[in-house]
Parts: structure tokens; C-alpha cells; sequence
């Protein structure tokens, strides 16, 4: 997980994205979650991405293992259920091909949140 995640970090300035504030005091269906703000206009919009445990990983697992996929949502998730607008992108084989997918999904949040606003 840990490249799948510095791959993430390393695109997301690439993409109009910094990571505005990193929680990892969360309950076991998420590993971490980042807060999200655009540095692109509309500038200071927020979004989320989260990364998600496997539901069927044993209870005994260290920072970092069992991570199936990370989220991308408009708002910040709750539960593990699923969060309007979110978009999963499943760190399995071939992940990184889908990661173009991943980005222009937080582009779209961008874009709408501002027509929301």
C-alpha cells in the first residue's frame, strides 16, 4: 500500500490537489483519510480520499495492510457504506492504469461543487 499511496501523493499537486489535512484516528474500515483542497479553481474546494480496509481482514492488522482501495468523495464518509458521488479505485493489479480515471472523478467534484455553491 505504502506505493500505491506515494503515488497518489506524488500526481495529486500534478492534478490541482494538496493534501490539506491527514487523519489516521479512525474507525477500522479506514486506514487513512486525507482532506483534499484545490489549488486550482475553483480554488480552496474541498474533497476527500480515503483508503479502505478489506471488511473480511482479520481485526489484528498494522497501519498500512489490508488496504483494498481508496475513495474519492465530495464529503467526508462516515461509514464504510457508500457516500454519494464517491468513486472507488481498487488498488489491485493494474491500479495505476485506472489511476487517470481516479483524478479526472476529483476534477468532476471540483466542478460540481462550485456549481452547488
Amino acid at each position: 500500500m505504502q506505493a500505491e499511496r506515494q503515488e497518489l501523493l506524488n500526481q495529486l499537486q500534478e492534478y490541482g490537489w494538496r493534501v490539506a489535512h491527514q487523519d489516521e484516528s479512525l474507525d477500522w474500515w479506514a486506514d487513512e483519510m486525507w482532506r483534499l483542497e484545490s489549488l486550482w479553481s475553483p480554488v480552496g474546494s474541498l474533497a476527500y480520499v480515503t483508503f479502505l480496509v478489506d471488511p473480511q481482514a482479520d481485526g489484528h492488522r498494522k497501519k498500512g495492510e489490508d488496504v483494498w482501495a481508496v475513495m474519492a468523495s465530495a464529503a467526508k464518509p462516515i461509514s464504510r457504506l457508500k457516500v454519494d458521488g464517491e468513486f472507488t479505485l481498487g488498488l489491485g493489479r493494474g491500479w495505476n492504469q485506472r489511476l487517470p480515471a481516479f483524478f479526472k472523478h476529483l476534477a468532476a467534484l471540483r466542478i460540481q461543487k462550485s456549481i452547488n455553491e
